[in-house]
């Protein structure tokens, strides 16, 4: 690669992580000049990518719900487990990993939701009985949620949203019966209904018997409408019958200041990490140092395109140890391309000999770290599922960063140093 050539790439890499730099971490009013051009609001304010990011309950806020049975039952607080579980996986399903359910007064529960935007849906999540049934105009149930495998978004033949069920196999063969049964009927309107507890949800008129696996649930809905009923059907119905006592919405336990103060911490960190890396590495600790700004901008844009990651402190420890593993990476490829050249290789050859060994090591590392956080992604639930999913796609990005970027911003800079081996701090081992 030619120095011109060179610089120019240099350049504009430097300005695509200040454009993405100040994308991702600053907040400011665009003039309304620009807003005008762009066919903006004027005054608008333009929110970082950082601050789009789902945050916990215990960074911004988020509402809680206490659960209180209606009925009064011998075993009601051993049933309160799968209770529990059920609501688990509605909350998960909605993208809520980071909510908490835990008992309150024995046979109570209090749901611990972080950054709500609609209380009455959250509402809706949780008191749904959750009792799926499809009925004929006589109230004859033919199926119910026991015969359905899952249920999730999709478009009807009008584009309109709907819950799409996928039945089991003997969901498949009462699913047939019923369609049979409902419009082949001497006095059937045709119509099956099809009812959430005991509130009517749809009722698709018949065009015939249906053989199918599959069925939707139409209805005008929203996307928001949809996702919560297929989270409730998923889920399956309570084994309990709850209503919603005490709500609240409730302040960050934290508060913001903290999270400015943390990444306020966190860039003089990350200063630090980079004068200690050109201090023992020359040009290599550079292009770590470049590698690394472009690992932070890429994991804060991957944090925010995900709705269902939520950040919460032990999710900001996920992202700490990942940062800590990326520079980890790193410093064991330099010092294998220290060795190699050391051993009297080339500087081109050192590079090229010690990328391809450390990769190994470097690789073996990652993983043990990536199915950790793959057992606690499965396993798991609240914070600490937050932290592992934060963990999981930080080495992931940490070994793009270490193993790909920062060779290709050496490959960069090498045209730029006159004296190679000086530039890399590479030193020949003495006789």
């Amino acid at each position: 690669m030619s120095k011109r050539k060179s610089i120019v790439l240099l350049v504009i890499t430097g300005l695509l992580i200040a454009f993405f730099g100040v994308a991702c971490f600053a907040n400011f009013a665009i003039p309304d000049g620009l807003c005008k051009f762009f066919g903006a609001q004027p005054k608008y304010n333009y929110v970082s990518i950082f601050d789009q990011i789902s945050k916990g309950i215990d960074l911004e806020g988020g509402y809680y719900a206490v659960m209180t049975p209606t009925v009064e039952e011998e075993d009601q607080e051993i049933n309160l487990d799968n209770v529990i579980s059920t609501l688990r996986t509605r909350l998960d399903d909605k993208g809520y990993t980071e909510a908490t359910i835990a008992r309150q007064d024995v046979n109570s529960l209090r749901v611990e939701i972080p950054d709500v935007d609609d209380a009455d849906e959250v509402l809706e999540l949780l008191s749904s009985q959750g009792k799926l049934e499809f009925r004929d105009k006589n109230g004859t149930v033919w199926l119910n949620g026991d015969h359905v495998d899952n249920a999730y978004v999709g478009r009807d033949q009008n584009g309109e949203y709907a819950v799409v069920l996928n039945f089991t196999a003997a969901g498949t063969s009462r699913w047939a019966t019923a369609t049979e049964a409902v419009y082949n009927g001497a006095d059937s309107d045709k119509i099956l209904y099809i009812y959430l507890g005991d509130t009517l949800v749809s009722s698709p008129t018949l065009q015939g018997a249906l053989t199918g696996s599959s069925a939707q649930i139409t209805g005008n809905f929203e996307y928001e409408e949809a996702e919560t009923l297929a989270a409730v059907i998923s889920s399956g119905a309570l084994d309990i019958e709850f209503s919603i006592g005490e709500t609240r919405q409730v302040s960050a336990t934290l508060g913001e200041g903290v999270v400015s103060n943390a990444l306020m911490a966190a860039g003089i960190g990350m200063l630090v990490i980079f004068a200690i890396l050109i201090l023992f590495y020359g040009g290599m600790g550079l292009a770590a140092s470049i590698a690394l700004m472009i690992y932070v901008i890429l994991y804060v844009v991957i944090l925010a395109l995900f709705p269902w990651v939520q950040l919460t402190f032990p999710g900001i420890a996920g992202i700490i140890l990942s940062i800590g593993m990326a520079v980890d990476a790193n410093v064991i490829i330099f010092e294998r391309i220290k060795e190699e050249y050391a051993a009297g290789k080339t500087v081109d050859n050192a590079i090229k000999v010690g990328f391809k060994r450390a990769f190994v090591t470097v690789f073996d590392s990652n993983l043990t770290t990536i199915l950790a956080s793959i057992v606690l992604w499965i396993l798991a639930s609240g914070s600490i599922q937050g932290f592992a999913i934060t963990l999981f796609l930080g080495v992931i990005i940490s070994m793009f960063s270490s193993i790909v970027v920062t060779r290709w911003i050496m490959k960069l800079l090498k045209p730029l140093a006159k004296e190679q081996d000086k530039f890399y701090n590479l030193v020949r081992r003495e006789a």
